[in-house]
C-alpha cells in the first residue's frame, strides 16, 4: 500500500464522512479526520481476538542482522503515535472475521490498530507509506520490524531489548506480522463504524495503561532517553504534525467526554467487571500452568529418572569404550609414530633427492656452460683458421701474379734476345748483300743504316732498361708489401740483372758487328786523307 494511495483513501473516507455527518470546520479544535461519532446505544457482545498461539501460522521471518538506526528508535516512534493519540476515543472500528478492532488514524496517515485478547490489549503501530507494522506490542513483548517486514528486535513489555528470546518468540512475531497486514487492508478498505462509547469507557485504561508503562520506563532508561531527547533537539517533520495531532486530540477527546460520560451501563462492561474477568482468566490461566507446571514436574521427573538410568548405561559403555579408546590411543600412537618415522624418511628422501636434483641441475649448467665456451671457441677457431685461409689465399694469389709477372718478363727478355739476333742475323745479311752488290755506291747508305741501327739498338736497350727498372722498383714495392716474398724478389732482380746484362751483350754484339762492317768497308775501299782535310 503506498502512501499516496492511503490518501486517496482517507480523502475519499472523509469526503463520504462529510456527507453523511457534516461538522462545522474549524481548527485544530475540530473532530479528527477520520474519527466518526461515537456510537451512544448499548453495544452488542463482544469477541474477543484470538490467542498469539491461535493464531494462523505464518511464513518464517528473516532478522536483520545490522540494523539502519537504533532499537530504542522503533519504540520511541510507537510511543509517540501514543501520545500524539492522547485520551481520545477510537476513530472508528471494522468487523474484521467477528471482531471489531479499533483504529485511529494520524492526519498524516499513520495507523494505530488496537484488538482486544483475553490476555490484554494487542497494539499494531503503522508508519503512513506502508502496510507493515514498524511495532507490535502484547502484555509480554514487543516486536520491531523494518520497512521489508524483516524483524529487527523484541522487546519486554517496558521496551528494553530481549535478545535471549526462543524460537517460540520468533514464530509469535511471525504470525503478528501477518495479521497485522490484514488488519491494515481492513481498517484502509473495509467499510467504517462507529466505536461505542461504552466499550471505550470500559477499556480505555487498560488501552491508556501501556503507554503510562512506557513513559515511566523512558525516563529511567537513559539508552531510551538519549535516543528520545535526540529525536526531540532535531524533530523530524512528522514529529510536527504529531504534536498538533496531540493538540487537536486533546480538544476532541474533552469535548467528547460529556457523550462517554452519558452513554448506558451494559452488564459485563464495567471496568471492575472486566478486571474480574481477566482476573478469573488469569486465575484459569495460572491453574492451568500450574496443571502443566506439574505435568512437566512429573514428565520431568520420569525422564530424570529415565537420564539416570541412561547415564548409568552411559556410564557403562563410556568405561568400556575408554578402554577400548586407550587400545585405540596405544594403537593410534603407534600408527602416529610409525607415521612420523615414514614421514621422516620421506622427508630425508625427499631432500636427497633435492639435494640430487640440485648437483644434477648445477652438472647440467656447467656441461651447458661448458658447451657454451667450447662452441665460442671453435667458432673463433673457425674464424681465425678462415682469416689464415683467406690470408695464405691472398698470399698465394700475390706469389701466383709475381710469378705470372716474372714468366712474362721472361718471355719477353727471350723475345727480346730472339728479336735481337734476328736483327743481327738481318744486319749481318744486309751487310753482306751491300757488301756484295753495292760495295762502294752504298757505302755511305750503309754507315749511315748502321747508325740507325746502332740508335735503334740505343733505344731497344733503353726501353729495356727502363721495363727492367720498372721491373725492379715493382719489385721493390713488392718487397715493401710482403715480406714473405723477398726469395721471389731476389728472383726478379736477379731475372732483371740477366736481362739487362743480355741487352748490354747485344749491344755489345751489335757494336761488334758495326765495327766488322766498318772494318771491311775500310778493308774494300781505303780512303786517302785529303791534303787540306784532317784525318778522321
Amino acid at each position: 500500500m503506498t502512501y499516496s494511495r492511503l490518501l486517496l483513501t482517507a480523502a475519499a473516507s472523509s469526503l463520504a464522512l462529510a456527507a453523511c455527518s457534516p461538522k462545522p470546520a474549524g481548527p485544530v479544535s475540530g473532530a479528527p479526520i477520520a474519527s466518526l461519532p461515537l456510537a451512544t446505544a448499548a453495544p452488542p457482545a463482544e469477541t474477543p481476538a484470538p490467542y498469539a498461539n491461535a493464531l494462523p501460522a505464518a511464513p518464517p521471518l528473516r532478522r536483520v542482522a545490522a540494523p539502519s538506526q537504533s532499537v530504542y528508535s522503533y519504540v520511541d516512534d510507537a510511543y509517540a503515535l501514543s501520545d500524539a493519540f492522547a485520551d481520545s476515543p477510537p476513530d472508528y472500528t471494522v468487523d474484521y472475521n467477528g471482531e471489531r478492532p479499533w483504529i485511529w488514524r494520524a492526519s498524516d496517515g499513520e495507523y494505530r490498530v488496537v484488538e482486544d485478547t483475553p490476555d490484554g490489549e494487542r497494539e499494531y503501530f503503522y508508519r503512513g507509506d506502508s502496510d507493515y507494522p514498524f511495532l507490535v506490542r502484547d502484555n509480554r513483548y514487543c516486536y520491531a520490524y523494518d520497512d521489508s517486514g524483516d524483524l529487527v528486535e523484541v522487546y519486554d513489555s517496558d521496551g528494553q531489548p530481549y535478545p535471549n528470546y526462543g524460537p517460540d518468540v520468533l514464530e509469535i512475531a511471525a504470525r503478528y506480522l501477518f495479521r497485522a497486514r490484514h488488519l491494515h487492508y481492513a481498517a484502509v478498505h473495509d467499510q467504517r463504524q462507529a466505536a461505542y462509547a461504552a466499550d471505550w469507557r470500559a477499556r480505555r485504561q487498560a488501552v491508556l495503561a501501556p503507554q503510562q508503562q512506557w513513559a515511566t520506563e523512558q525516563q529511567r532508561n537513559p539508552d531510551w532517553r538519549r535516543v528520545h531527547d535526540e529525536r526531540v533537539q532535531r524533530p523530524p517533520p512528522q514529529l510536527a504534525a504529531l504534536r498538533q495531532e496531540r493538540s487537536q486530540r486533546q480538544t476532541y477527546a474533552a469535548r467528547v467526554a460529556p457523550v462517554i460520560a452519558a452513554a448506558p451501563a451494559v452488564p459485563g462492561r464495567q471496568e471492575g467487571n472486566r478486571q474480574e474477568a481477566r482476573a478469573q482468566a488469569n486465575a484459569q490461566a495460572q491453574a492451568a500452568a500450574r496443571d502443566q507446571h506439574a505435568q512437566a514436574a512429573q514428565q520431568a521427573q520420569t525422564a530424570a529418572q529415565q537420564r539416570q538410568q541412561q547415564q548409568q548405561h552411559a556410564q557403562a559403555l563410556a568405561a568400556q569404550q575408554a578402554g577400548q579408546r586407550q587400545v585405540q590411543q596405544r594403537q593410534a600412537q603407534a600408527q602416529t609414530q610409525a607415521r612420523d618415522q615414514q614421514r621422516a624418511q620421506a622427508n630425508v628422501q625427499r631432500q636427497q633427492q633435492a639435494q640430487a636434483r640440485d648437483q644434477q641441475q648445477a652438472q647440467a649448467e656447467a656441461a651447458n656452460h661448458a658447451r657454451d665456451n667450447a662452441r665460442q671457441a671453435q667458432a673463433q677457431q673457425a674464424r681465425a683458421h678462415q682469416a689464415e685461409t683467406q690470408r695464405a689465399q691472398a698470399q698465394q694469389a700475390q706469389a701466383h701474379q709475381a710469378q705470372a709477372q716474372h714468366a712474362q718478363a721472361q718471355a719477353h727478355q727471350a723475345e727480346a734476345q730472339r728479336a735481337q739476333a734476328q736483327q743481327a742475323q738481318a744486319h749481318q745479311a744486309q751487310a753482306q748483300h751491300a757488301q756484295a752488290q753495292q760495295a762502294q755506291a752504298r757505302q755511305a747508305e750503309q754507315q749511315r743504316q748502321a747508325e740507325q741501327h746502332q740508335q735503334a739498338a740505343q733505344a731497344q736497350a733503353a726501353n729495356r732498361a727502363r721495363e727492367a727498372s720498372s721491373r725492379e722498383a715493382q719489385a721493390a714495392q713488392q718487397h715493401q708489401q710482403q715480406a714473405q716474398m723477398a726469395a721471389q724478389r731476389q728472383q726478379a732482380d736477379a731475372a732483371a740483372q740477366h736481362a739487362q746484362a743480355a741487352a748490354q751483350h747485344a749491344q755489345a754484339a751489335v757494336q761488334q758487328q758495326h765495327a766488322a762492317a766498318q772494318h771491311a768497308q775500310a778493308a774494300q775501299h781505303p780512303e786517302k786523307p785529303k791534303p787540306d782535310e784532317p784525318k778522321k
